[in-house]
């Protein structure tokens, strides 16, 4: 039997049996290319070459993105982007895309909000524009201490 290793998901696979490389698959407009030993093939489906050519397919690996970033020493709590240090607001800032326009500032704050503060996490720039803050801190707990 032949093992088909996956290279890119659901796009290439390397071929091979007995841990020797015997070939690849690759997928094209009209379905599957295969190439075995200089003999090339095609098929509509993966179904169809599994069961024709006798190739058993190997699940893709799952690789695991971490739960938590951070920029600058502070935690995000998400998958940060285009992370910077903005110097006029002193402030570790990132985006939650690559092609994102919203800024976020990294870490903990306290927010005064209605003559009320409280902690929030990741705000957007916009936000410390326009109210008063203390930060950033490290964690939720760092931050409530902090009161004014």
């Amino acid at each position: 039997m032949i093992h088909a290793k996956p290279v890119v998901d659901n796009e290439y696979w390397i071929l091979k049996k007995d841990d020797q490389k015997v070939g690849n698959i690759q997928a094209v407009n009209d379905g599957y290319q295969i190439t075995i030993e200089n003999k090339t093939g095609l098929y509509k489906t993966i179904p169809m070459l599994r069961k024709r050519e006798n190739v058993e397919f190997e699940p893709a690996e799952k690789t695991t993105k971490p739960a938590m970033d951070v920029v600058h020493g502070y935690p995000t709590g998400c998958r940060a982007h285009n992370p910077i240090w903005d110097v006029k607001h002193k402030l570790p800032l990132f985006t939650k895309d690559t092609k994102s326009k919203s800024w976020y500032a990294a870490g903990w704050y306290m927010i005064k909000q209605h003559r009320n503060w409280k902690p929030v996490q990741n705000p957007k720039l916009i936000v410390l524009e326009r109210y008063k803050y203390q930060g950033p801190f490290h964690s939720k707990e760092e931050a409530s201490d902090h009161k004014s």
